[in-house]
């Protein structure tokens, strides 16, 4: 039997993945295994394929990632501007007034306190922007291990909805602004950098 490679040389064994046989030149030892040159060829193909799949899923999870921390941020700058815009009358009554009844001080603190309360609105709605799809999430995970709810009467499928919407609310906006927010931007940032 002649090497398939190179017919003026002798064989010395097949090649137990595509039975071709094969000289001592041809054979190498992979994984415990003999394979002809033409088979390790094609894993060494297929490993630099899967390498190159994993590099671009990261790439993209990365993509998703850094798109996500750009859009939170304009979620809080428009949340920003908009608490300014709707205060805005009100500073303006407020330091342009004439009634005598309105302290000095008063005037002097409602600008800051107008910016600060346009910050904490921002940060309310940067904070549901991070923290509500990971509520929801976790009720996604909940309820697909619950199964089928087709049991439920009627009555129930009106109820049900409702009561999982105030709950979700509920929680939802205390881990939001409590720190679930920016627990799931930070988590976000370190997959946008590489880092997880």
């Amino acid at each position: 039997m002649k090497c398939f490679y190179h017919p003026e040389q002798d064989a010395v064994g097949m090649c137990p993945q595509c039975g071709k046989a094969a000289c001592r030149d041809c054979m190498k030892e992979v994984d415990g295994g003999i394979l002809c040159k033409g088979c390790i060829a094609q894993r060494i193909q297929a490993v630099q394929a899967e390498g190159k799949a994993v590099l671009q899923d990261r790439q993209a999870t990365i993509d998703r990632a850094t798109r996500r921390l750009k859009i939170s941020k304009t979620v809080f700058v428009v949340f920003f501007i908009f608490g300014i815009c709707v205060s805005a009358p009100m500073v303006y009554h407020t330091i342009f007034s004439n009634d005598p009844q309105l302290p000095g001080l008063f005037r002097i603190v409602v600008v800051p306190g107008i910016v600060l309360g346009s910050a904490w609105t921002g940060y309310v709605a940067w904070s549901f922007f991070w923290g509500f799809p990971a509520i929801l999430a976790g009720l996604r995970r909940m309820f697909s291990k619950i199964g089928c709810l087709v049991v439920l009467n009627p009555v129930m499928w009106l109820i049900l909805p409702l009561v999982l919407y105030f709950i979700t609310a509920f929680v939802g906006t205390f881990y939001s602004i409590f720190g679930g927010g920016l627990s799931q931007y930070l988590k976000t940032r370190r997959v946008a950098r590489g880092e997880v």
